[in-house]
């Protein structure tokens, strides 16, 4: 498993938590695992499945953070 760090990290706003920094395919398996309320999305499984890919080197890190951001947005959380 390979994890690229993406050229620029993505900060959301999660509620109370504050904000988090998500600036890898690997941390955004992670919150999409922990942070995610709707997990039957598309935008949520295009997400998920563009990540995993690119932790075994089948999908370019910054097509997975694309989907990633795309899956944000389409969930309506803060992005800065």
């Amino acid at each position: 498993m390979s994890i690229v760090k993406w050229e620029k990290p993505v900060q959301i706003s999660v509620g109370s938590r504050g904000s988090e920094f998500v600036s890898s395919a690997f941390d955004a398996v992670l919150f999409l695992k922990d942070s995610w309320e709707d997990c039957e999305t598309v935008s949520f499984l295009q997400a998920r499945n563009a990540c995993r890919g690119a932790l075994v080197g089948r999908v370019d890190a910054e097509v997975a953070r694309a989907k990633f951001l795309e899956a944000v947005t389409a969930a309506k959380m803060r992005v800065h």
